[in-house]
């Protein structure tokens, strides 16, 4: 320092002394400057803490504006699309008003037509389709039982095959259990007689139970599945049915006409000595051949008033026949004509012909056809376990032959 003075004062000759005089400046004291740069150091840092917060903060400011502007240019995206779906629309819906507008009308009424047409012949197909399923599935569901009853049979042959062999008393009470079964058939096809059948198919069942056999444990079930069925039928009582028909004709006799006193006519000698009687009563006079003028025509003789009471009780014969024949549309039609017969000739405010049209409607509300339940069952699974039992038995041995003695 003190050598670059002096070479100042040797450059400058001229310069009075006394303003030349350089002062040395010596620093007094170094503390100020050490605190000065403290402080910058921290407001350095802290500048710093500040510009990183500022850029986090743009950098933040600057992902959130992309997310959006993502999302802005999705939604602009959609409007577009669905704005182009609605501008196809109104194209189709423009073309198609401008198609009716042309005169296309018609046509487009044939076609849907045609369309409505074919749709229906198709689900007439298929309607057609499904009742031929229905028919199939009901067909195999036959065939399915009648696999599971031939299975049945076939258990219990193979179970009796195991067990011991029937003897003669044995073969004596299945013949007879088989003579029940069809007396029980008989019963009820014949005579329509469902309690007979029912006893017939318990005592059958009682054999079965005494022989103690398993292989004839499908026709006991198949007698109890009888005994079922029979006791849900509900047979009217004919005889009862019978006994009101002939009350009914019994009282024709005595049935006063329209305008008259009640009679008693000569009718019971019809009405006697049982059915070929009676026929043969009635039929005696039907036909009468006589002459009558206008006036004899405009009332009735007792010629005619026998003539319509015959007619009603051959009626209500008609009506005994078809209930014998069960029949129930012939019957309630004869009831029918016998109801008309007295309404047109007879007194209706008479009480015995009151009684007479009562009898007659209680008649006609009564089901004279009663569909019986099918009890064949039993004795078809019996026949085809006694046809296995006899297939199944050994053949005779055949006889040793003698051979002849030696001379």
């Amino acid at each position: 320092m003190n050598t670059e003075i002096s070479e100042i004062e040797s450059d400058t000759p001229e310069t009075p002394p006394e303003e030349t005089e350089i002062k040395e400046i010596k620093p007094e004291n170094d503390q100020p400057r050490r605190g000065g740069s403290a402080l910058s150091f921290f407001a350095f840092i802290f500048s710093l803490a500040a510009l990183a917060g500022a850029g986090w903060m743009w950098w933040q400011d600057q992902a959130s504006t992309g997310q959006e502007e993502q999302r802005m240019f999705a939604e602009i995206q959609r409007l577009e699309s669905s704005d182009n779906e609605l501008s196809l629309k109104l194209s189709q819906i423009r073309d198609e008003l401008n198609s009716l507008a042309a005169g296309d009308v018609g046509a487009e009424f044939e076609a849907m037509q045609k369309r409505m047409e074919a749709d229906r012949s198709k689900m007439d197909k298929v309607e057609q389709a499904i009742n031929e399923q229905l028919a199939l599935s009901r067909s195999l569901q036959a065939a399915a039982d009648s696999m599971h009853g031939r299975l049945a049979a076939a258990e219990a042959a193979v179970t009796g095959m195991s067990t011991r062999e029937l003897d003669a008393g044995g073969e004596l009470d299945i013949a007879e259990v088989d003579y029940l079964l069809r007396l029980a058939n008989e019963r009820l096809k014949l005579f329509s007689d469902p309690a007979a059948a029912d006893q017939a198919l318990e005592v059958a069942d009682m054999h079965l139970a005494a022989l103690d056999n398993p292989m004839y444990l499908g026709v006991r079930q198949d007698i109890a599945a009888a005994r079922r069925d029979l006791a849900s039928v509900n047979i009217p009582d004919y005889m009862e049915i019978t006994s009101r028909l002939e009350s009914i004709q019994e009282e024709i006799a005595s049935l006063p006409f329209h305008g008259a006193a009640p009679v008693t006519a000569d009718f019971e000698q019809v009405a006697g000595d049982g059915w070929w009687e009676k026929v043969k009563g009635v039929f005696s006079g039907l036909v009468t051949v006589r002459r009558s003028t206008e006036e004899e025509n405009k009332r009735i003789s007792l010629q005619d008033k026998d003539f319509i009471r015959q007619r009603v009780w051959l009626q209500l014969e008609i009506a005994h026949l078809s209930l014998m024949r069960r029949d129930q549309q012939a019957f309630r039609n004869s009831l029918r004509r016998v109801q008309e017969s007295l309404s047109t000739w007879f007194d209706a405010d008479d009480n015995s012909y009151q009684t007479v049209q009562q009898g007659i409607d209680d008649l006609m509300a009564i089901e004279v056809k009663v569909d019986v339940p099918d009890i064949t069952a039993p004795w078809s699974t019996l026949r085809l376990l006694r046809a296995t039992q006899i297939r199944s038995e050994p053949a005779p041995a055949p006889a040793p032959q003698q051979q002849a003695p030696e001379e």
